[in-house]
């Protein structure tokens, strides 16, 4: 099974399924503008366009592997993309955890809904976000003010408003008739519909309030020096293949996801960020052959004991074991529903863990009773589980889930944590998991 596969039956629908969030993939920002308006049509069957079942990714032959989950979907670093360099439009640390490579272009009418969105995330999160904004221009044929849009925002990077002068021509494009702030602004305040002269006279009028030395604005664009620039970058993405726009990549990858929000955009910063917190190696055999364990799960809220069932799941109780004696479910998130208490994930995205996966362990246990404590898998039925654990606060359907404990005390403090999700803020935690063994 390759991690390519897997990719395409998995990975697909995780941050549409994500608690809390439900991301519209027929968002026009997640549509790249083509210059190409050839239409292509798929001979493929429906039979072709079938994906085979994976096998579990562990079982009693490897019961534990390493695994993230980005490694399922971040492959294939995009081949002769150019590295950052000195004197790119950036913002943002050049350490960040996360750059975003944008190749963009000022008429493209899904940049100019993508833009807002990269611009809000990354103010965000200043520390761990980092832009960098390339231009992929089309021919006036396709879009008449491709060109001249551009050499207009290289033009206003030579007098330093770069950024400010890119936001204002992206948040000007169109009128958006469905924004009450842009229903009712006059219709000269924006550009797009205007010819090329006209959008010329339209800089002149704008740009003073930006800061901007109008006349000066206007004599570079038309220079020699910012026009051999705009095309330079023309030439540089046809090379890459780039053909649509705006055209994104993630740390040197292409954005994975059809969905391009603040939300998705959130859970892949906190599983990069969560790398950190990965191990180099699968857990230690740390519980003993006829020992009885217990855990005291410490929360915000109260304590909650545990019995746990060696003898029903091992490898599931050896990992809990294993993390609570490091301390590493220590002050970690706490997700809830009416339904469920969850934990474990030090991502808080319902996707991270500490680095490795173990298999399955099916039992005659049930959730027909509130309080099982049981495994949550990455990828439900697939071998997945991880640190993430919860424990059923009604009497729930989850077949494939590993139980590995039950509650003895506590019951009533479940119902006292407050319910949330990966998009909203931290509420209750761990605030520490010991373990006592008889």
């Amino acid at each position: 099974m390759t991690k390519k596969t897997l990719s395409i039956v998995l990975f697909f629908s995780i941050l549409t399924t994500a608690c809390g969030i439900l991301f519209d993939k027929s968002d026009q920002a997640s549509n790249p503008v083509q210059a190409s308006t050839e239409s292509v049509k798929s001979e493929e069957t429906d039979q072709d366009n079938q994906i085979p079942t994976p096998e579990p990714l562990t079982n009693t032959e490897n019961p534990c592997i390493l695994f993230n989950v980005l490694d399922m979907t971040l492959v294939s670093l995009y081949p002769d993309l150019p590295p950052v360099e000195q004197g790119e439009y950036t913002v943002g640390p050049e350490d960040a955890i996360l750059t975003f490579i944008e190749y963009s272009e000022p008429q493209c009418p899904y940049c100019a809904q993508l833009e807002p969105i990269l611009v809000e995330f990354q103010k965000k999160y200043p520390d761990d976000v980092r832009l960098v904004f390339r231009f992929r221009p089309f021919q006036e044929s396709f879009h008449d003010k491709s060109i001249l849009g551009s050499q207009a925002m290289v033009a206003a990077g030579i007098q330093g408003k770069f950024v400010e002068f890119k936001n204002f021509l992206f948040e000007r494009q169109y009128q958006d008739p469905n924004d009450p702030n842009e229903s009712q602004a006059p219709a000269s305040d924006f550009w797009s519909g205007l010819q090329p002269d006209a959008f010329i006279d339209w800089l002149r009028v704008q740009t003073p309030a930006l800061g901007i030395d109008a006349n000066q604005l206007i004599s570079d664009i038309y220079s020699e020096e910012v026009v051999a620039k705009v095309k330079s970058f023309q030439e540089e993405a046809d090379q890459l293949g780039i053909k649509g726009t705006p055209y994104l990549f993630i740390n040197g990858y292409e954005w994975p996801e059809t969905s391009r929000d603040i939300g998705v955009f959130s859970v892949y910063l906190r599983l990069l960020k969560n790398r950190a917190n990965e191990l180099s190696a699968c857990p230690l055999q740390v519980i003993e052959e006829g020992k009885n364990y217990t855990a005291n799960i410490s929360t915000t809220k109260g304590d909650i004991e545990v019995e746990l069932y060696p003898e029903k799941a091992p490898v599931a109780v050896n990992s809990f074991v294993f993390l609570a004696e490091q301390g590493l479910y220590d002050n970690l998130p706490v997700q809830a529903s009416d339904e469920i208490f969850l934990s474990g994930d030090p991502s808080d995205t319902l996707y991270g863990s500490f680095g490795y996966v173990y298999l399955n362990e099916p039992s005659d246990l049930t959730f027909s009773t509130p309080g099982m404590l049981a495994t949550r898998e990455i990828f439900p039925g697939y071998g997945t589980n991880g640190s993430m654990f919860f424990i059923n606060k009604t009497s729930i359907e989850k077949s494939s889930q590993t139980i590995f404990g039950k509650v003895t005390k506590g019951l009533d403090v479940l119902n006292e944590i407050e319910n949330r999700d990966i998009s909203t803020a931290v509420i209750d935690r761990i605030i520490k998991i010991i373990i006592q063994e008889n």
